[in-house]
């Protein structure tokens, strides 16, 4: 191989690079030209970079890096895994619909379903709402990526839904984007809050007024977030068989295979 050429697995790993590069931008929320001006490295370059086709040295990446609020490592590795598409995992709000379709793919697919709320719950043996509480939240965080990490280690195949604040964690979303499928379940402001009203379900939103905007400004605060997942499913537009036969097509074009069985029309 001459000077000049890249190994596949230079290749490989420069594609990979690009992608991490592409998805903290847009999670920072930072144009092309911004992220040029903020971190001191060139639009063609950063083109370049972002297209797999860079040839850059760790120094500028550490700037990207810093411009873009990651941390090196989560741009250079651990590796992208190859095999991430046989886990689902589904993002979103409360009341996008993540628990009910979730449990109905994961049927469909015939693989294992796991809520990661439950699974930490069960891993740490402490209510919910105390690790929701302001005092219970970073052992909330901690375990939640633990967990996240021994399910992905675990399971090749599977589907997983998310609590909606995950995407507030660099480390443990980026664990998850890297390592599944990822689908954002996007629903109307609306419908967030009216769905989780019939649950019973008023976490988000307890002692405090004006209920609807506060679901408002946290969506609003979120999106650029959850936008950086592989896919976007709007159970809004979709009644709840058809937003199935929408993952179940997602599904197959990520390579799962659905056993044999009645369609849902």
């Amino acid at each position: 191989m001459g000077s000049g050429q890249k190994s596949l697995d230079e290749e490989a790993f420069l594609q990979q690079l690009g992608v991490r590069v592409r998805r903290a931008r847009a999670r920072a929320g930072l144009t092309r030209r911004r992220l040029s001006q903020l971190s001191g490295v060139s639009e063609r370059f950063l083109a370049q970079l972002e297209s797999g086709e860079g040839n850059i040295s760790i120094v500028l990446i550490r700037r990207v890096a810093a411009a873009v609020g990651s941390e090196l490592v989560e741009l250079i590795g651990p590796r992208i895994d190859t095999g991430r598409r046989g886990r689902i995992a589904l993002t979103g709000l409360r009341g996008a619909g993540k628990t009910t379709l979730g449990q109905r793919l994961a049927e469909r697919l015939a693989v294992p379903f796991f809520e990661l709320d439950a699974e930490v719950v069960r891993d740490l043996g402490m209510p919910l709402e105390e690790l929701f509480a302001p005092s219970g939240q970073d052992v909330f965080r901690e375990a939640e990526r633990r967990v996240l990490g021994r399910l992905i280690e675990s399971h090749e195949r599977c589907v997983i839904t998310t609590a909606g604040s995950l995407v507030l964690d660099p480390q443990t979303f980026a664990l998850l984007r890297s390592r599944c499928f990822t689908v954002w379940l996007k629903a109307l402001p609306e419908d967030h809050l009216s769905r989780v009203l019939a649950q019973g379900d008023l976490r988000p939103i307890q002692g405090r007024d004006h209920a609807l905007t506060e679901v408002r400004v946290i969506l609003s605060q979120r999106e650029r977030l959850y936008a950086t997942a592989d896919a976007m499913l709007d159970t809004s537009a979709l009644d709840e068989a058809q937003a199935l036969n929408g993952l179940l097509t997602m599904a197959a074009d990520a390579g799962h295979a659905a056993p044999a069985g009645p369609a849902y029309i």
